[in-house]
């Protein structure tokens, strides 16, 4: 069985595929010592210091699992099982099961604050389903808030709240991934942008737009997540933003670049993807990165869920979720 592993990292800046001009600057150089060098198939990698939450889902129940967070729900659509990532050092892995009338099966934990942090998960899609809000979301509550409050349709203001997730998105000419991103700096889907508390113009962003960021159904795919935050409030330096896929990266953004150009509530650099191929523009625009107003906006927030408001049902399993404050990199 193949398996896939995805990272993502946070900066202001673009995306591109590799070896373009504007080729993607990894966070590490390849081959740069990671976590789960240490840890041969994660076995102790929950005790390791800059790990800040560890998920492996080995308990005896799916409420052992769900009562170490501070919300789940659809827990009777939760399943242990025993397929898991090859090289995995656990027992189970989680399967979420939405559709049909429960569209949210999810879990949500609050995180101690942080201005940059490291998300890994590994995950498994089921075949041919019409995936909705289905991946891993992560990002930052201000005041923090036991459940989550992602506000659809509304721009963050820079205060209040800031989130990604890495989720399937886009079918043609195969499943791929994207961002869903809300932040303060995001565009509208709409031309003309109704006020910010419409609760209709704005949606996540996209931002990476590569054919080749596919969600490989029915494996394990590995994916990880690394978001810093800006240091000046008053703009995007500092912050960063960053995706691999099997230890591979596949976008990197920061404050000087790459190149881009909007197209509604899609960013486009160095993209394949027809949403952003059929609409081509001058590549001037860096993106916009100012993820908060204040430093007391900070990343605290784990919310991996399977969303389907659909009469199908499918499941996406999870396994080995790690967040930390380094590179976390997949199983060895």
């Amino acid at each position: 069985m193949r398996v896939a592993c995805i990272v993502l990292v946070a900066a202001c800046g673009g995306s591109g595929p590799a070896g373009g001009d504007d080729a993607i600057q990894p966070d590490a150089p390849a081959g740069a010592h990671v976590l789960s060098d240490d840890y041969p198939g994660d076995v102790g990698i929950g005790g390791d210091q800059a790990v800040v939450w560890f998920e492996g889902f080995d308990a005896a129940s799916v409420g052992a699992v769900t009562a170490r967070y501070d919300q789940a729900q659809g827990q009777a659509r939760m399943q242990l099982v025993a397929d898991q990532p090859p090289g995995a050092g656990g027992a189970s892995a989680m399967a979420m099961t939405a559709g049909q009338g429960v569209d949210a099966v999810d879990l949500y934990k609050m995180l101690p604050n942080h201005d940059e942090l490291w998300v890994r998960w590994y995950a498994k899609y089921q075949p041919n389903i019409p995936w909705h809000h289905s991946g891993m979301w992560f990002g930052g509550y201000s005041p923090p808030t036991a459940f989550p409050s992602p506000m659809a349709g509304i721009s963050p203001a820079g205060d209040d709240r800031v989130s990604w997730s890495i989720e399937p998105i886009y079918t043609s000419p195969s499943l791929r991934f994207d961002f869903y991103a809300y932040w303060m700096r995001m565009h509208s889907w709409t031309a003309n942008a109704f006020p910010p508390n419409d609760g209709t113009a704005y949606y996540g962003n996209a931002m990476i737009h590569r054919n080749d960021f596919t969600v490989d159904e029915d494996q394990w795919v590995c994916l990880e997540v690394h978001a810093k935050l800006n240091t000046d409030p008053s703009s995007g330096t500092g912050a960063v933003l960053e995706v691999w896929k099997n230890d591979a990266a596949v976008a990197h953004f920061d404050d000087t670049g790459p190149l881009g150009y909007w197209i509604r509530d899609k960013f486009c650099s160095s993209a394949d993807g027809a949403e952003c191929t059929d609409y081509p523009a001058p590549a001037t625009e860096v993106l916009d990165l100012q993820f908060r107003t204040t430093t007391a906006l900070q990343l605290n927030v784990f919310w991996p869920q399977n969303y389907i408001t659909d009469p199908a049902m499918g499941t996406l399993t999870y396994d080995q979720m790690v967040v930390a404050t380094t590179r976390i990199g997949c199983l060895r």
